[in-house]
């Protein structure tokens, strides 16, 4: 059976799962957390052991956190499955706050429907993956998948189990804890949260979270079921206090290697084997389920249509045969035709200036909006901040700077605050987030000694160019329709004044006569200006 390797790891330790594969059976070999000291490097740990077993050149599963990749849960109209890939990269580099068109995206469907698809994408930067595959370089490793962590213990779970309709998995590392939500034995939402660094706060932290967690997904009804990884014995104290506070009957830990074949002591497993089923995981899905997994090494794509070599034959035997076809009525108008494209000729050289002038035009126009794009109306972002956010008696904001970005358009509102508990900050993200304001926290850190205001946080509120740059068009057409509109307005109003002036006249006429002739006398005539001329010119002008 061929060898691979689970690996993964973070600043404090690296985690490593060997197992021989073939098809759906998975035999565990071997499974080592190896500790990384304070200034330690991740690189040498993996290479001394790599070295030490002799497991050169062998593929390696690699799975990264939520902290390295971006997610967000996306709805897209009904297309092709062919479609979706291109559909995906473009919505993900407008809506993610760090993609960019050299980040690599995937996604996983969580549900279909006649009016949209939902999904999950992800996004990480190329930077992060080039660490990841020199890090398997530099111990001579082969990377063949780097998947999303949350997802890859996700698929362990529900492929081999029956599962209610609402089923919640929890992973719990040294600082954080990944929340995943399945419905009907498909993952619907997954959530990162970080955890307190006192042991005796993380039980209470961690059901608070997963109370939050349904809230913002949009489950009300309480979870069938709760699966904590690890032991009983380990998180006996994380049970209790996820029962008392979803009030679920069906909470249990499950040790991921219940799940696959064992060719070790038991005995010899790490304490924190929960911390390991994301890599027993990857390596149970690696053949079997690949689609359960979001892999950055492999992304979905549009597939390639092979070429169809009779289709292509046709296509140019087709046309050269048009052609011969068309010579022969061709050569008796082709004089017409030289006339023809003599006119058009004509007619795009006298065009040429004028297109020329226009993109002249457009490109100022363009040069100008790029530079106005980073003129952010910090005033409007203010206000909005006031009206949107919780009342100060949850919440206060203790420091609020902007930053524009000149080449790019647009840009950030950071706000430093305290509130008097962590939902707070949820109610507020959701208050600032809509499709023109991406919100983007730093999670939450209790400060103690606070009585009222114990939580401070950091939320970052970023503004597009393409947003200002809209906001900025609407206005100047309000502005415009206002002045089409008063222009409307005054030809009428001039129109009614004469009329009302003409009246007088045309009630006295012979005293009007009277006053013209008068000034024709008093004006000399002279050969080249006649005096009926002159009373004409005066009448006139009076008139």
């Amino acid at each position: 059976m061929p060898k691979r390797i689970a690996l993964d790891y973070d600043d404090r330790e690296l985690r490593i799962v060997v197992a021989n594969c073939n098809g759906s059976k998975v035999q565990v070999t071997d499974a080592q957390v190896i500790p990384i000291p304070e200034n330690g490097s991740v690189s040498e740990k993996l290479r001394a052991y790599i070295t030490s077993e002799g497991l050169q050149k062998t593929e390696t599963l690699v799975t990264i956190g939520r902290g390295k990749a971006e997610l967000r849960e996306l709805q897209l109209p009904p297309v092709p499955d062919d479609e979706l890939p291109d559909m995906v990269r473009f919505q993900a580099i407008r809506s993610f706050a760090s993609a960019s068109e050299r980040a690599i995206v995937d996604f996983l469907v969580t549900r279909r429907t006649n009016e949209n698809n939902t999904l999950i994408a992800a996004a990480v930067s190329p930077g992060d993956m080039d660490r990841v595959r020199e890090l398997c370089k530099t111990s001579d490793l082969l990377p063949k998948r780097i998947a999303l962590r949350p997802l890859s213990a996700a698929s362990l779970y529900l492929r081999g189990q029956k599962t209610p309709p609402i089923c919640v998995l929890i992973d719990l590392l040294n600082d954080d804890a990944e929340i995943v939500i399945a419905r009907d034995g498909k993952v619907i939402f997954v959530r990162t949260v970080r955890l307190p660094s006192e042991a005796r706060h993380r039980s209470g932290a961690i059901a608070s979270e997963l109370h939050r967690t349904m809230v913002a997904c949009g489950e009300t009804s309480t979870p069938g079921r709760i699966v904590v990884w690890g032991t009983e014995s380990v998180h006996a104290g994380d049970i209790a206090a996820i029962k008392s506070t979803i009030s679920c009957d069906d909470v249990q830990a499950v040790n991921p290697f219940d799940l696959v074949s064992l060719q070790i002591d038991r005995s010899a497993l790490p304490e924190h084997i929960g911390r390991l089923a994301p890599l027993v995981g990857l390596l149970a899905s690696d053949e079997t389920a690949p689609e359960t997994l979001i892999d950055f090494l492999n992304p979905r794509k549009k597939p390639e249509e092979e070429p169809d070599r009779v289709r292509r034959i046709l296509m140019i035997a087709g046309p050269i045969a048009a052609v011969f076809l068309a010579g022969f009525f061709i050569y008796r108008q082709f004089a017409q035709w030289d006339r023809k494209i003599a006119n058009a000729t004509n007619e795009v050289n006298l065009l040429l200036p004028s297109a020329k002038a226009a993109e002249e035009s457009i490109e100022r126009t363009e040069t100008i909006d790029q530079f106005l794009d980073g003129d952010v109306n910090w005033l409007d972002e203010i206000r909005r901040l006031a009206e949107k956010a919780p009342p100060s008696d949850k919440m206060i904001v203790r420091n609020i700077s902007g930053t524009a970005s000149i080449r790019g358009g647009g840009g950030t509102l950071r706000i430093v605050g305290a509130v008097t508990e962590p939902s707070v900050i949820d109610e507020l993200e959701e208050a600032l987030r809509d499709p023109n304001h991406g919100v983007v926290g730093k999670g939450s850190q209790e400060q103690k000694g606070q009585d009222t205001y114990a939580w401070t946080f950091t939320e970052s509120v970023m503004i597009s160019g393409e947003t200002i740059r809209n906001t900025r068009y609407e206005r100047m057409a309000e502005r415009i329709a206002e002045a089409e509109s008063q222009a409307a307005d005054e030809p009428s109003t001039a129109t009614e004044e004469p009329a009302a002036e003409q009246s007088p006249s045309e009630a006295a006429p012979s005293e009007a006569q009277e006053s013209e002739d008068q000034e024709a006398e008093q004006q000399p005539s002279t050969p080249d200006q006649p005096s009926n001329e002159n009373a004409t010119d005066t009448a006139e002008v009076q008139a």
